[in-house]
């Protein structure tokens, strides 16, 4: 009558989900310093770079800051002072693009 009721004798392991394999973050291609906050460098290229992570509110896209890099791109250690303008702040990150020639 109410079989669902019954304790079964069998119990059965429970079953766990698969564990998926996260993506390793990109190495560090270097920092970027704007104000006193530093921000790593997760792509770097002749036109700009992507920050990443970018959790703070210190410029907005379309702005244009100045800031000191270290970094390396290709064989070359870029360090000094320069000016770029965001291009686009998206999920935790920030893209730019230099207004200063480096290369």
């Amino acid at each position: 009558m109410f079989d669902f009721l019954k304790v079964s004798k069998d119990k059965k392991k429970p079953i766990r989900p698969k564990v998926m394999n996260t993506p390793k973050k990109a190495e560090s291609k270097g920092v970027v310093k704007i104000d006193k906050f530093v921000f790593n460098i997760r792509d770097i290229n002749d036109k700009g770079f992507i920050l990443d992570p970018y959790d703070k509110d210190i410029v907005v896209s379309g702005q244009r800051f100045r800031f000191e890099i270290d970094a390396m791109y290709k064989d070359k250690q870029i360090k000094g002072r320069a000016e770029a303008v965001v291009t686009k702040i998206v999920d935790n990150a920030l893209a730019a693009a230099f207004l200063t020639k480096f290369f």
